[in-house]
């Protein structure tokens, strides 16, 4: 059987290849978004990242560490165990989304860009619906009642989406770069000098990876008999759920 990550990958490519090459990331690869837009976005993708840091904590309490340590002498990460592994992960996770949080503000206050924008028909500011979605699917995600496997399974694709949306901007800007270049950012430039190049660094692509080798790795852990059956279901559940909130959380421009 294909690794875990593979198979999901393949499983709704239709949905995926919609809710990744949204509008949204065609008018950023074309620098045509204006200020404000990119700012009503950036003010939830903020929020977002608040709610990920709590979903991290819940994923780091499934961690159950070996009472024995490891004996074979060697500095090699892979011959960490596996739990031990998650760990690291996870504590760098949350030292990511600290960074990219202060990140934020960074280019906000250098593009003067506004990071308390109300969502659409709101007077004053908060999260969206697709932001409470994303809010409430990882606080279901992180609970008592579901296991480690399916909530790395949830950040996993979370991370993979947002990697593969970007790349498709990314895309998308390079082929655009002389038009704007001599059109102008309708931004100021935030999304390609910053933003973008941020998103779809070879640092993600790794942490991406890594968290997909690590998914795929427990996943093999746990194969066999019908309850391995079921835990894929689950599993192809939860991607379902990310892939749809993932293109429900691009704004219409």
């Amino acid at each position: 059987m294909d690794a875990l990550t593979t198979h999901l990958l393949a499983l709704t490519p239709s949905n995926l290849h919609t809710s990744t090459t949204h509008p949204f990331l065609h008018a950023a690869g074309t620098s045509t978004l204006s200020k404000g837009t990119l700012s009503a976005w950036l003010s939830q993708d903020r929020l977002y990242a608040q709610s990920y840091i709590r979903f991290i904590g819940l994923l780091l309490s499934k961690i159950r560490l070996p009472y024995t340590a490891p004996t074979t002498g060697t500095s090699d990460s892979s011959s960490e165990p596996l739990e031990s592994r998650i760990l690291s992960l996870l504590t760098s996770a949350l030292l990511n989304i600290r960074r990219e949080l202060t990140f934020f503000e960074t280019v906000a206050t250098q593009y003067n860009l506004n990071l308390t924008v109300p969502p659409p028909g709101e007077t004053t500011f908060g999260p969206s619906e697709a932001t409470h979605a994303y809010a409430d699917l990882f606080l279901s995600a992180g609970s008592s009642g579901v296991t480690l496997l399916e909530g790395l399974v949830v950040l996993w694709a979370t991370e993979v989406c947002y990697f593969k949306a970007w790349c498709f901007a990314r895309g998308v800007m390079e082929k655009n770069m002389a038009n704007a270049e001599k059109r102008g950012d309708e931004d100021g430039g935030a999304l390609r000098e910053m933003f973008i190049p941020n998103w779809t660094s070879e640092e993600f692509k790794d942490f991406v990876d890594e968290i997909g080798e690590l998914v795929d790795e427990l996943a093999r852990g746990s194969e066999g008999g019908d309850r391995s059956k079921e835990m894929l279901g689950r599993c192809e559940r939860w991607w379902r759920q990310v892939v749809w909130l993932e293109g429900m959380f691009w704004p219409e421009v």
